[in-house]
């Protein structure tokens, strides 16, 4: 018996699609997540024990934006001054509460940082920050996810001006909830 010939054109049709799905399946998120940013976000903040109230202390990674810290607890890390020394202060360590907030001193460059570890944040100590330091910071889990989730996020201190008591820092946070990759112009999988 001889095999119709519709079934050529449909055998072909379904190989292709079987192929298609196959390469998809290797990250079929792929389509919905963003890359990580290639100009970096500048922000200032202001010294947590001096600074005026309606001048923002505290960072927050998912929203990427400072904050005051008497309007939101939304935040992952803050800025003070203590003994004239400049520090980033994670979450856990200024409000004593618990919180995956965190934050790692790198070796490498600000350009050189291409994908943040999953472990080893400092959560409940302050780190002294001074200009040319780079640090990669975790965010607390963002509670708009479905899955519970950080954002991951590299940054660069700029500027410590003891005088206004003010910190400037660089930063360029992956966009996708627990993905790592800091390399800008990509992402990972998830």
């Amino acid at each position: 018996m001889r095999t119709p010939r519709f079934r050529t054109p449909l055998v072909a049709v379904a190989l292709g699609a079987a192929a298609a799905l196959a390469i998809a399946c290797d990250d079929p998120f792929a389509e919905f997540l963003g890359d990580v940013p290639s100009v970096p976000l500048e922000a200032t903040l202001f010294d947590f024990s001096t600074s005026r109230l309606q001048d923002p202390a505290a960072y927050d990674i998912i929203r990427e934006q400072a904050v005051r810290v008497d309007q939101s607890s939304a935040w992952d890390f803050l800025f003070q001054i203590r003994d004239g020394a400049s520090e980033l202060v994670p979450f856990a360590a200024a409000t004593d509460s618990t919180t995956d907030s965190g934050l790692i001193r790198s070796q490498e460059t600000f350009d050189g940082v291409l994908e943040a570890p999953t472990e080893g944040y400092t959560l409940t100590t302050p780190l002294a920050a001074t200009p040319g330091d780079v640090f990669i910071v975790r965010s607390r889990i963002d509670p708009s996810q479905v899955v519970a989730c950080s954002v991951f996020a590299k940054i660069e201190i700029l500027d410590v001006d003891l005088t206004e008591r003010t910190l400037t820092f660089h930063i360029i946070g992956n966009p996708n909830c627990g993905d790592t990759v800091l390399e800008p112009g990509t992402h990972g999988d998830l």
